[in-house]
């Protein structure tokens, strides 16, 4: 058998309409990364436990599963024309506040990992100067299978550009387009339940439900350089601020938005050195409006 490369791999998945029913792959994005590690460790958690007990044996002989389910995150970069499906996966909530399930596929060669009700835990978006706009996507899902060797639809356009991006940054209460910022980090938290808290009195191996607890949740950090004092003034004085990165190349676009925000810490300090900038690094917390109609982050 031949020696399994990555590039022979591929990554796919499609909106479920059905809980349990599986749907092939009509989104396709190149995994990559960024020099992070593995891009995809999505598996099936077995979840072994052995049993220690006083049974006049000096080892461990005995143990159960606490279930069965799949987890793990896939890093990938932001490519136009291929996150719509994304965006929606990550934020659009039924009228019970649920998140939407999603079916992948995801081929390592020499077997392919076929996924039903999958649901997103976090998305952590990074953007750092000359380098593409990743997004690591934290996943759980009920079950995996063994699927077949799929033919999938790559997008041709290479992923987006943090300097492409366009960067609306409120100061003083004011919003307009900062060039300043270098690094963005925003994390959108989708407040799914640990898998194990799904698990029902049914004769089933794993999970049956996993529910969204909350609405959205979002934080995150950013790092810009010090040429005024406009967002620690915003930090000390705890006045809210705005954040929208923008991604356009053609006709089209992805947006990341925080319509409302809190500096909540500002590590802004000198540099031992002579030969660099003073960047502020500032952590903050996204809310939702005060009337509660629009979430802390909103995805386009």
């Amino acid at each position: 058998m031949a020696v399994a490369l990555g590039h022979e791999g591929a990554f796919g998945f499609a909106l479920q309409t059905t809980k349990g029913m599986f749907v092939a792959p009509d989104n396709w994005l190149p995994l990559m990364d960024g020099g992070r590690g593995a891009a995809d460790t999505v598996a099936l958690r077995s979840n072994y436990v052995p049993l220690d007990m006083a049974d006049m044996r000096a080892f461990q002989t005995a143990y159960y599963s606490a279930g069965a389910w799949v987890e793990g995150a896939l890093r990938f970069p932001l490519v136009p024309g291929a996150v719509s499906d994304l965006l929606d996966w990550i934020q659009a909530r039924d009228s019970d506040n649920q998140g939407k399930w999603a079916s992948a596929v995801i081929d390592c060669v020499h077997t392919v990992k076929k996924i039903t009700d999958l649901k997103v835990r976090r998305a952590t978006f990074d953007c750092a100067l000359g380098k593409p706009v990743m997004c690591t996507l934290e996943v759980v899902g009920l079950a995996m299978a063994t699927g077949v060797t799929p033919t999938a639809v790559m997008p041709t356009e290479p992923p987006y550009l943090f300097r492409e991006a366009t960067v609306e940054l409120a100061t003083g209460g004011t919003p307009g387009l900062d060039g300043n910022c270098e690094q963005l980090r925003i994390v959108v938290d989708t407040c799914l339940e640990e898998a194990e808290k799904g698990m029902r009195l049914t004769p089933s191996s794993g999970p049956q439900e996993l529910y969204n607890l909350a609405g959205l949740r979002a934080w995150g950090s950013l790092n810009r350089d010090f040429v005024d004092s406009a967002v620690y003034a915003d930090f000390v004085a705890g006045t809210e601020a705005a954040l929208a990165v923008t991604l356009q190349r053609g006709a089209a676009t992805a947006e990341i938005s925080l319509p409302r925000m809190l500096h909540v810490a500002d590590g802004l300090g000198l540099p031992g050195s002579h030969e660099r900038r003073i960047v502020e690094e500032v952590e903050f917390l996204a809310l939702g409006s005060e009337d509660g109609t629009t979430a802390p982050a909103v995805l386009a």
